[in-house]
C-alpha cells in the first residue's frame, strides 16, 4: 500500500513539474514601518515616525501554465523607529502632564524575513503581466541598536546614550538586579514574528527564461516586538522603551529572475540523445 501511495505521489509531482517553471534571482527594495502600539494612550505622549529602510536577498518563484504562482524569498531587512515626546509628556505630572521630560528615542532593528505568497497572474500571455498576492510572513529578530536623548541623560552631563540590544533569559529578580551600561536587555522577546502580507505588482518578461518583477506589499504584523515587563535599559531610569507594538510595513521591491523550464530541459535532453544515436 505504501509503495502504491509513493508511486501515485511521484507521478503527480512529475505531471505538475512537467508544466512548471522555477525562477530564482536577487531582490532589493525599501520599506516604511508604521508601528501599531498596544497602549493607545501612548499616542498622547509620543509622536512616532519612521524613515525608509532597505532590504536585500534572494527570491524564488514557482509558476505553472495556469495563472497561479507561488512566491517566497529570504531577505535581510533593516527597520527603524523613532519616538519623540509631545508637549503633554514634557509637562510635569504636578502640572497635569504625563512625564515632565524631553525624549527622543531612535531604534534600528535587524531581521531575516521570509514571506510565502500565493500569486494570481493576469494577462498571462502578455509581455507585461499584473499580479495579486497574499500570504504569511515569518521574520526572525537578529538584534538592534538605539540612541536615546532625554533631559535625564542631559542631567548626567551626556548628550545621548547609545546602546545595543542584548537578549538574556532572566528571572524577574535577576532582571531587577541587572545593570549593564550600553545595553538594552530584552528578556521576553518575540524573536520569531508573524505577519500577513498582501499586495500587487507587475511582471516584465524579457524572454522565456528572464523577467523582472516590481511588487508593492503591505505587511500586517501579528506579534509584539517584546513584552515591556522583560526590558531593562540601564542608561535611563525614568523613560522606558515601549516594545509592545506590531510591526506593520509598506514594502516596495524589485527582483530580476532567471527561469528554469523543466519541459524545455527535458526536450533538450531528448534531442541530444537522438543526435547521439544517429552518430
Amino acid at each position: 500500500m505504501k509503495e502504491k501511495l509513493v508511486l501515485v505521489v511521484w507521478v503527480m509531482l512529475c505531471a505538475v513539474s512537467a508544466k512548471a517553471q522555477f525562477w530564482v534571482g536577487p531582490k532589493v527594495g525599501g520599506q516604511l514601518m508604521t508601528p501599531r502600539y498596544h497602549n493607545e494612550a501612548r499616542l498622547d505622549s509620543f509622536n512616532t515616525s519612521s524613515k525608509v529602510n532597505w532590504h536585500a536577498g534572494i527570491a524564488f518563484d514557482y509558476s505553472t501554465k495556469s495563472n497561479f504562482e507561488v512566491h517566497t524569498e529570504l531577505v535581510y531587512m533593516r527597520v527603524n523607529n523613532r519616538s519623540r515626546s509631545t508637549e503633554a509628556y514634557e509637562t510635569p505630572l504636578s502640572e497635569g502632564g504625563y512625564g515632565g521630560q524631553f525624549v527622543d528615542s531612535r531604534t534600528i532593528n535587524h531581521y531575516i524575513s521570509a514571506p510565502l505568497m500565493a500569486r494570481l497572474v493576469f494577462f498571462k500571455d502578455s509581455k507585461i503581466k499584473l499580479l495579486a498576492q497574499l500570504g504569511p510572513r515569518l521574520s526572525y529578530w537578529l538584534g538592534g541598536t538605539g540612541t536615546l536623548r532625554t533631559d535625564e541623560i542631559y542631567g548626567f552631563g551626556d548628550e545621548e546614550a547609545n546602546y545595543n540590544v542584548k537578549f538574556m533569559d532572566l528571572t524577574e529578580e535577576e532582571l531587577a538586579n541587572t545593570d549593564i551600561p550600553g545595553k538594552f536587555i530584552v528578556s521576553k522577546p518575540n524573536r520569531l514574528q508573524y505577519a500577513l502580507d498582501f499586495g500587487f505588482g507587475a511582471i516584465f518578461e524579457f524572454s522565456p527564461t528572464s523577467r523582472a518583477i516590481v511588487d508593492l506589499k503591505y505587511s500586517f504584523g501579528h506579534s509584539f516586538l517584546a513584552f515591556n515587563e522583560g526590558n531593562v535599559l540601564s542608561d535611563a531610569f525614568i523613560y522606558e522603551e515601549d516594545t509592545e507594538y506590531h510591526t506593520n510595513m509598506l514594502v516596495l521591491s524589485v527582483s530580476y529572475m532567471y527561469g528554469y523550464d523543466v519541459m524545455l530541459r527535458r526536450k533538450g535532453r531528448s534531442t541530444s540523445k537522438v543526435k547521439t544515436k544517429r552518430r
